[in-house]
């Protein structure tokens, strides 16, 4: 992993989520004002993750057949891969705590 946050679109999304170990995906909106506060926290969260799990986020107004597919009804939505399978999804904003203590469960 390089510590930073790749976007995700239909075409590379199933390589990211079949690989093997971590990795989250951010689903968001540019209208989505909570989407934006959680921005810069995922971004630091891929940094000191940078190891352990790969972070990519998910534009669900770009991407509709990913929004859909993921069945994300609310904003944001992060869901954790790993190995090809989801293992856990949060809706909605979260501390910076919060997600740290949520992705060192799944390590």
């Amino acid at each position: 992993m390089n510590g930073k946050v790749m976007k995700v679109d239909d075409a590379s999304f199933d390589s990211l989520a079949n690989r093997q170990g971590l990795t989250l995906f951010d689903l968001w909106s540019p209208g989505c004002h909570p989407c934006h506060t959680l921005m810069p926290i995922v971004e630091d969260l891929a940094a000191d993750f940078a190891n352990d799990a790969a972070f990519c986020k998910i534009n669900v107004e770009a991407e509709i057949l990913l929004r859909d597919r993921l069945g994300a009804r609310s904003l944001p939505t992060l869901v954790l891969y790993r190995d090809g399978s989801e293992i856990d999804r949060l809706i909605g904003l979260r501390t910076r705590s919060q997600l740290t203590t949520w992705i060192e469960a799944h390590l």
